[in-house]
């Protein structure tokens, strides 16, 4: 494993360019705080992100700017690289970043995922009665006894969402109106199946959904740039006025 692991960083070190941005994200899991640092740069007109780290931080009960460097340097050193080569740092707009992007020099371009999270998650505040009904029934649907009955009539499963990613929620909403008439013959789910009324809101409710996974493909291209990223927020703000309109600018300066 030792000599895979070397491999592929002596295979990353080739790629890397004198000069390049990094990507950074703080990830907990059980207690322990980890920070994935990665690389961003064009090779031959083509986007490249390669990881260089994903670990605990080198003093895990400190987490300010200072250390973030210093971990960032420690991660550098193994690909024969020093803090001068960073040209920018995209991360969340957090007190941190900013001072860190600070220390550093270099311009920080802030990520729109918290934003764009935090709309989401004010949507699904405002439709979480439609969502736990759809819930409810996909939550029943999925026991063996109708499961088995669903699979007589249609080959799709349905879908239960999570709390760790939206688009599930988005796809369990679109399984549920593919799959719905079908349920309704399920003879254990009619006693809690939504009315008719109940229905009418969910169609307005996966309209709302199908705007926002429109905006959640386009922010994922590829080949999205900077202004076309404030683009698609202002139109995220005009859409849906309640969208948080903290950390509005894409790029500070």
């Amino acid at each position: 494993m030792n000599d895979v692991c070397f491999a592929v960083e002596a295979r990353i070190q080739q790629q890397l360019p004198e000069h390049f941005g990094i990507v950074l994200d703080d990830w907990s899991a059980a207690g322990t705080s980890y920070c994935c640092i990665m690389a961003s740069f064009c090779l031959d007109d083509v986007v490249k992100t390669p990881m260089l780290a994903f670990a605990p931080m080198l003093d895990e009960g400190d987490h300010s700017a200072a250390q973030h460097i210093a971990f960032i340097e420690a991660t550098l050193e193994l690909y024969s690289k020093t803090l001068d080569a960073i040209t920018f740092v995209i991360g969340d707009n957090c007190s941190v970043n900013q001072r860190m992007a600070g220390l550093l020099i270099v311009p920080p371009v802030n990520c729109v995922r918290p934003r764009f999270n935090l709309a989401v998650q004010r949507m699904m505040e405002e439709h979480k009665n439609l969502l736990d009904r759809i819930h409810c029934v996909i939550l029943r649907a999925r026991s063996v006894k109708n499961r088995s009955a669903l699979r007589l009539l249609i080959p799709l499963a349905p879908k239960l969402r999570n709390d760790t990613r939206w688009s599930s929620t988005y796809a369990m909403v679109a399984c549920f109106f593919e799959i719905k008439d079908h349920l309704a013959a399920i003879t254990d789910l009619p006693a809690i199946f939504p009315a008719p009324v109940e229905i009418d809101a969910m169609h307005s409710l996966r309209a709302v959904l199908d705007v926002m996974q429109g905006f959640t493909l386009a922010f994922q291209r590829e080949d999205l740039t900077l202004s076309e990223t404030r683009v698609l927020m202002d139109a995220l703000c005009e859409k849906f006025p309640r969208c948080p309109t903290t950390s509005a600018r894409v790029l500070r300066s």
